[in-house]
């Protein structure tokens, strides 16, 4: 029998997700998909997965869908963002009233991000949360590094406030007039990743500020990936 290592990355290029489930599921059939990247090959490896390794990876799906289901059913959250191999992803929104909202940028417009200013950055440990503050305008962008050390499901959030009336205060969120704290929920199954998003607040104020707080609930062992989020102006 292969080691699960092996066959978990085979089964991690078949994972998609059921958009009217909000699941995660093995699809036998998604090299059929012209945006999968899944060739013959990769069918053909699919047929040597041991039954037990695709059992405990199929688990693991299922943790994740549990935990996503309950995210879901969360006031706070207001999109969850499910990713899968060949750089597909799909933003599910919860709450279609939020104040912050991101979206997918596009391959062209991750070209000119990288000329421009990193205004923080959140590197994300388990039992930790990491805070990231700044002003900048209403729309700004985010490059997220993922980095698994292996083939596993992540699922961690960023929290986000944005409040341009008022000074930050120490130890905590900025009083007065700000948005409701709202969690952007982020998942998937795989080893080395990278996401670009656009993050939107709403009005029209040039000098908002932004305030993010990154939660990792898995993988929760020590060194178990390095997952980093660059905001970028």
């Amino acid at each position: 029998m292969r080691d699960y290592q092996t066959d978990a990355e085979v089964l991690s290029k078949f994972v998609d997700v059921n958009k009217s489930l909000g699941e995660y599921y093995i699809n036998v059939n998604k090299k059929n998909s012209p945006l999968a990247y899944i060739y013959d090959s990769d069918y053909q490896e699919l047929q040597k997965v041991s039954p037990a390794n695709r059992t405990r990876f199929e688990d693991e799906l299922k943790a994740l869908n549990s935990k996503l289901a309950v995210a879901a059913k969360r006031e706070d959250v207001s999109q969850i963002v499910y990713s899968t191999y060949g750089g597909e992803t799909w933003i599910r929104t919860i709450n279609h009233d939020a104040a912050v909202t991101i979206e997918k940028t596009s391959p062209e417009e991750v070209g000119t991000v990288v000329t421009r200013d990193t205004r923080a950055s959140l590197q994300l440990q388990a039992d930790t949360v990491n805070e990231a503050n700044f002003y900048a305008g209403t729309q700004i962008k985010s490059k997220i590094d993922i980095n698994m050390f292996g083939y596993k499901y992540y699922y961690f959030e960023i929290g986000c406030k944005t409040d341009a009336k008022k000074t930050p205060e120490s130890g905590g969120y900025p009083s007065g007039n700000g948005d409701n704290d709202r969690a952007i929920v982020m998942s998937g199954s795989g080893s080395m990743e990278t996401w670009n998003f656009t993050w939107k607040a709403s009005g029209s104020n040039p000098n908002t500020y932004w305030k993010f707080k990154g939660y990792l609930y898995n993988p929760t062992a020590t060194g178990a990936c390095l997952i980093r989020i660059d905001f970028i102006d």
